[in-house]
């Protein structure tokens, strides 16, 4: 008889097969609440003044400390940073003694000078020596200004120079007697001028270039005003050479002015001439002509004073009643003033005058 597969295989076989089974569906989870943190608390009256203060001041020494330490890094990391700086410095010549320099004369160059700033800020151009050009024999030409001609402080460097070169031209240096001219400005007050003028000495022995003294015959001396001066007077004053020449000898001398009233020719036209005498009634005489032109030769002051005061006439007698030539006379004048008139004679007409009833 025939066996059941299911039989056969007893509950220690084969395993039975399993049933399949849904997964049974599960529900999402719930989402958790979030989490509170600690609740914050205002802080209390006068909690943060405390906090800014305990962050100024507490070790303030340290800070203060760390403060400086910075501001001195600061200083010397920029300090030693190269800067430059441009200054001036002057030119000393050392010429020969037989010849003039006749070119331009550079009195400074200007130089740019490079090195750290704490050394630049400290440092005075009046340390720096002048530049020593010595040009005893040198032919001429241009010479070099190069930097080792300038002694900067150690650290320093001369960078550069503004003009470098300096144009040398030379001519035969000679001698010469030339007249001392007084350099008188301005003018005496009026009515007056000067009469003479001289130095003493009156000559000058001076050295310069050939050239320059063949076209110079004097020199003068230090201006002087005569400004509202009447009268003569002698001072010493200073013999002052033209630029490139020298001068042998002092350079003080005796100025001696003389000054005196200006003399004057001053020509007067058309002065009438008037009749004078005792017992002579003018309004019967006629003078032909009736104007003279009065020359007046003197000191300035005393003919323009006489120009006020100066009268023409003619002198008759009561006796001579007939016409003719008589001489004119001009009255009124200051002493020591010369006249010349024209014409010098003049016609006297006598002159009828009708009665009246």
């Amino acid at each position: 008889m025939a066996r059941n597969k299911s039989q056969t295989i007893g509950p220690l076989g084969r395993t039975p097969a399993r049933s399949s089974r849904p997964n049974p569906v599960r529900p999402p989870p719930k989402a958790k609440p979030p989490s509170r943190g600690p609740i914050e608390v205002p802080p209390e009256r006068g909690a943060i003044t405390r906090w800014l203060r305990g962050a100024f001041l507490t070790n303030l020494g340290l800070k203060f400390l760390s403060l400086v330490l910075a501001v001195t890094v600061f200083l010397l990391v920029n300090t030693d940073r190269d800067r430059e700086i441009t200054t001036t410095v002057g030119i000393a010549y050392t010429l020969p003694d037989d010849k003039v320099l006749v070119s331009e004369r550079i009195e400074d160059v200007h130089v740019t000078i490079k090195g750290p700033w704490r050394k630049l800020r400290g440092f005075d151009a009046r340390e720096i020596d002048r530049i020593n050009l010595d040009l005893r024999h040198a032919n001429g030409g241009e010479l070099a200004i190069t930097p080792e001609m300038i002694h900067v402080p150690a650290g320093m460097q001369v960078i550069q120079i503004s003009p470098r070169f300096v144009r040398v031209v030379f001519d035969k240096r000679v001698e010469k007697l030339v007249e001392i001219t007084p350099a008188l400005v301005d003018h005496p007050q009026h009515g007056y001028v000067v009469a003479e003028a001289k130095a003493v000495p009156a000559t000058a022995k001076i050295r310069g270039a050939e050239g320059t003294l063949r076209a110079l015959t004097s020199i003068r001396t230090r201006q002087l005003s005569l400004e509202g001066r009447t009268d003569s007077f002698t001072i010493d004053t200073e013999v002052v050479p033209p630029d490139g020449i020298d001068l042998e000898g002092s350079a003080i001398v005796n100025l001696q002015v003389h000054l005196d009233e200006e003399l004057v020719t001053r020509k007067l036209p058309g002065l009438v001439v008037a009749v004078r005498g005792d017992g002579i009634d003018p309004a019967r005489w006629k003078i032909v002509p009736g104007q003279v032109d009065v020359t007046l030769t003197g000191a300035l002051l005393a003919v323009e004073k006489a120009k006020d005061t100066m009268v023409a006439v003619v002198k008759l007698v009561p006796a001579e009643g007939k016409a003719r030539e008589v001489d004119v006379t001009i009255e009124g004048l200051p002493p020591g003033i010369g006249v010349k008139l024209s014409p010098e004679r003049v016609k006297v007409v006598p002159v009828v005058v009708p009665n009246h009833p």
